[in-house]
């Protein structure tokens, strides 16, 4: 499947960018920064298969104190019209975040990246890569943050466009 090389390929160029980063940095400042793990709960609205909900992970890997990297692996089924006629969609994706200087425990981000529009059940007329962007905001307390984000994304098909339009809440520790 092409989707697949090309979800790949992208994942292996982004683990090289990330391992040309000078590894000079002070003991300090690479323990303050490290791994993040997330998870949501995922609405999302598809030109192609209405209103889904599902869930979705993310671990971010932070490259500096505003930029990081982040692979997220999500399942949303498309279930409102009856188990019979349900859609099923795994849509996993890989992101460059930027936050921006917090204020005080909140901070906005964006992010944009690419991923995987790929039905399980139901109708696969529409599959392929997708191109995203969005926007996110954090609220931390403690050693947890809640976050909600909004990432609108292109599916790019084999002979036409699709458009996702997915709402998340979710909880970073």
């Amino acid at each position: 499947m092409k989707i697949i090389r090309f979800f790949l390929a992208f994942a292996f160029l982004a683990l090289i960018a990330q391992s040309t980063i000078p590894l000079a940095r002070a003991q300090d400042e690479a323990q303050a920064r490290t791994s993040q793990f997330g998870i949501s709960l995922n609405t999302l609205y598809s030109t192609e298969h209405g209103v889904g909900m599902g869930f979705r992970g993310r671990a971010a890997i932070p490259i500096n104190a505003d930029i990081s990297t982040a692979l997220e692996l999500g399942l949303a089924g498309f279930v409102f019209e009856g188990w019979k006629g349900a859609d099923y969609l795994f849509d996993p994706q890989i992101s460059l975040i930027i936050t921006p200087p917090p204020t005080r425990l909140r901070a906005t981000y964006f992010f944009f990246g690419m991923g995987g529009y790929l039905p399980l059940a139901g109708n696969k007329d529409l599959s392929g890569p997708t191109i995203h962007i969005g926007v996110g905001r954090v609220h931390g307390f403690g050693e947890s943050a809640m976050f909600y984000e909004i990432s609108p994304t292109l599916i790019i098909g084999s002979d036409r466009l699709g458009f996702l339009a997915p709402f998340r809440i979710g909880l970073i520790f």
